[in-house]
């Protein structure tokens, strides 16, 4: 059995781990895909103290090898269920179970879909959620980014150095992203921004070949045709598999008190998967430092 157990090996599940590795505590963290989360999916990070820039999967493997460093063990699997026991908490995968006496839960958060017709049948057939994974099959082709954020922002300028074209599609007149970014991405040739256009449908046969937009200011349809497109509208939290404690609120996020522990005793929450305005990795880093440093706490 572990001391503690941290679900998810992003930037709040690692800095958690560290944490608690040194609070000379037996830690262990369990994450599905690469560890570093959505950072790995980052081309460029520019807001990161110490890095005036640098790659997402360079800062991930930096985190990374922290850990390793540190012998701090990395287990592999999707978390279906959490359990409360007598002696604390039963973590279920699909082919695993492990025991800890106190669990802390970083899973971040997963891209949310615009479930609109077409959307499903493109996925991988020019439909991505990562521009970094995905953008060279577009070499010298036109894309869209769907979305008005930073990471939006961030993936098409990313984009335009791999592509032909880049339309953004921005539903609507004003953007949620920085103004820098704004600035950044104005000033690129190659990029084409639409306001006040909703996202209707995906069109095609084989693989996408376009979308079809509403112009609301026009308030006509039209269609836009493009090789692929990437999606950044938001996100989800990761938790489902945490449904049946009665932590979450009505979005899904997992609600804490001031020491980032849940109703549930013994239970902590860090990082994008709690209901914060601010979500970026500094602040999944300082939640997972606080969160473990809160759970040290409790063995005083």
């Amino acid at each position: 059995m572990y001391d503690v157990l941290v679900i998810g090996g992003g930037p709040a599940g690692m800095t958690a781990a560290i944490y608690l590795k040194r609070a000379n505590l037996n830690v262990a963290f369990i994450e599905k895909g690469a560890p570093g989360g959505k950072m790995t999916e980052t081309y460029l990070i520019e807001n990161y103290p110490g890095f005036p820039s640098i790659n997402g999967a360079d800062l991930a493997l930096a985190m990374y090898q922290q850990t390793l460093n540190l012998n701090i063990p990395h287990l592999y699997g999707e978390v279906k269920s959490v359990e409360k026991t007598p002696e604390g908490f039963t973590v279920k995968t699909e082919f695993e179970e492990f025991q800890a006496q106190k669990i802390i839960v970083a899973t971040g958060t997963v891209s949310r879909k615009l479930h609109i017709p077409g959307e499903d049948q493109f996925l991988g057939k020019g439909i991505s959620f990562c521009a970094v994974c995905d953008g060279s099959l577009y070499k010298d082709k036109t894309v869209a980014v769907i979305g008005g954020g930073n990471s939006a922002f961030e993936e098409s300028i990313y984009l335009s150095r791999l592509v032909q074209h880049v339309h953004i599609i921005v539903r609507s007149s004003r953007f949620r992203a920085e103004e820098a970014l704004i600035k950044k991405v104005e000033a690129v040739p190659n990029i084409t921004i639409h306001k006040e256009n909703e996202t209707l449908a995906f069109l095609g046969n084989a693989s996408l070949e376009k979308i079809r937009l509403l112009d609301k200011t026009e308030r006509k349809e039209w269609e836009l045709p493009v090789d692929g497109a990437f999606i950044y509208i938001g996100f989800d939290p990761a938790t489902q598999f945490l449904n049946n404690l009665g932590v979450l609120d009505q979005d899904g996020y997992i609600v804490v008190d001031e020491n980032y522990e849940t109703k549930v005793k013994g239970l902590y929450g860090a990082g994008d998967c709690l209901p914060k305005k601010t979500r970026q990795i500094v602040t999944a880093t300082g939640d997972g430092a606080s969160a473990a440093s809160a759970l040290v706490r409790s063995y005083r």
